[in-house]
């Protein structure tokens, strides 16, 4: 599986900003001028490490946990090289679908394209139940109370302004069949999805820490899961 690091000028930044300092370490003859490129160059290994590994442990986790029947249709927003889609189709078989939708944005995640997704896809032989569409998770092209489980695993923080944020909220929202389920994995602005789930009607929201797995330098990953109450 082909595989890309997610927001990749950040672990360069913080290896650039390490060797920088790393330098001027070395010519100051003062050992307490290592500390900062130390901190900036294990700030890039864990980083790395969440993104190449410990992503896919916590997503292996989350599925698990939700034993998601087989038949279930489900949305992976933002699917990028398919870390969620790859995960859940596995556990799926025909009437069941995942659908990963994308615009495929290669400063979110590098190498990101469609195509490698479909070879992704293909190496694992889940054709019959995985398919990628190019959509904007602020306007999906779904229609309403169609899927069991949507999913956004590192994606919706990438959405900007807070306006567009919580559009994409209600169209997942929208999207959802009755006591279907949201799953949302990030690392910025989770108490304000959840604040806003709170607003559009959700009495069962949960919110916990994915632990060491999810640091992306110094920032956590939660995880919400949040059951869309019938009307």
């Amino acid at each position: 599986m082909k595989k890309g690091i997610d927001a990749p000028i950040t672990p360069l930044m913080f290896t650039m900003y390490g060797l920088v300092g790393l330098m001027f370490a070395m010519h100051s003859n003062n050992y307490v001028n290592y500390i900062f490129p130390a901190f900036m160059i294990l700030m890039a290994i864990i980083y790395l490490h969440t993104s190449l590994i410990g992503k896919y442990r916590i997503i292996q986790h989350v599925v698990e946990k939700l034993e998601i029947p087989s038949t279930s249709q489900i949305l992976d927003l933002g699917t990028g090289h398919g870390a969620v889609l790859l995960t859940v189709a596995q556990r799926l078989s025909v009437p069941g679908k995942v659908i990963g939708i994308d615009i495929w944005n290669s400063v979110d995640q590098s190498n990101n394209s469609r195509l490698v997704t479909q070879q992704n896809i293909d190496q694992l032989g889940l054709d019959d139940v995985a398919r990628l569409q190019t959509a904007d998770m602020t306007s999906l092209p779904f229609q309403e109370n169609h899927f069991d489980y949507v999913f956004a695993s590192l994606a919706i923080h990438n959405v900007k302004p807070k306006a567009q944020r919580r559009l994409a909220i209600e169209e997942a929202m929208r999207t959802l069949k009755n006591n279907g389920q949201l799953v949302i994995i990030d690392i910025e602005h989770v108490q304000e999805y959840k604040k806003w789930l709170s607003e559009l009607g959700c009495n069962e929201v949960q919110v916990y820490s994915a632990g060491w797995d999810g640091l992306w330098g110094w920032l956590p990953t939660k995880i919400l899961i949040a059951k869309k109450n019938p009307r």
